[in-house]
């Protein structure tokens, strides 16, 4: 008897949200009258999971409701990231072979991480300007703080034609006027007033906008909500 230990196949188990995944290594023993698979289990990090599921990793070293639960917003809800897999079909075009239009090639897609890697960025980034000192009340913000909020955020919020009104004249950051103890976005206008926007709304429309067939979802999940104000 003898064991023919070629590449194993691997395939993660159907409980593949778990840190540490199982794995199953297939190996074949041969003799003269037959082939028997024998089973062994694997046992690999949370790396190595995330790795075989094709699981984009965020640069940031904290995944979206991590940060949301230090910030202890009552926007949010502090669940445990949930998964949103499908398949998404690529068109692969052979330049080289004329008789053949393309073949198409499916990809397994986690939107949840890619709606992650969009919108954790961003959460950080007014979170910094709200609440990291850098900023007074009714200071203006520096050129390239205003222009990632100009055109990152504000466009998604779905009155934005509203809050800008008569045009922007600048950016700046105050205490919101229905709670004491929270810091908001204002836009200043051309002509003097001051309107607040909640930079919460913007991410909402910037989800919605780009990811129409799991926003829903996504929202449901993380978001919490408010009685309307801003």
């Amino acid at each position: 008897m003898f064991s023919l230990c070629s590449n194993p196949f691997i395939y993660p188990t159907s409980s593949f949200s778990h840190h540490s995944p199982l794995l199953l290594s297939f190996h074949f023993l041969t003799n003269p009258s037959t082939i028997q698979p024998r089973f062994s289990a694997l046992k690999t990090s949370a790396s190595e999971g995330d790795n075989l599921l094709g699981k984009p990793l965020l640069q940031q070293g904290k995944d979206f409701t991590t940060i949301l639960d230090e910030q202890r917003d009552n926007d949010i809800i502090p669940l445990k990231k949930t998964k949103a897999y499908a398949y998404e079909e690529v068109d692969d075009d052979d330049d080289d072979d004329d008789d053949e239009d393309g073949a198409e090639e499916e990809r397994w897609v986690d939107w949840e991480d890619q709606i992650l890697e969009d919108t954790v960025p961003l959460v950080g980034f007014v979170r910094m300007i709200l609440h990291s000192g850098k900023y007074e009340s009714g200071e203006r913000l520096t050129p390239e703080h205003e222009k990632v909020i100009l055109e990152k955020l504000l466009p998604f919020h779905p009155e934005h034609a509203k809050k800008i009104g008569c045009g922007i004249d600048y950016i700046t950051i105050g205490y919101h006027p229905n709670f004491d103890r929270s810091r908001c976005l204002f836009i200043v206008r051309k002509d003097g007033e001051l309107v607040d926007f909640s930079f919460w709304k913007c991410i909402k429309g910037l989800i919605r906008k780009n990811y129409p067939l799991y926003a829903d979802s996504f929202i449901l999940r993380h978001f919490r909500k408010r009685s309307p104000s801003l």
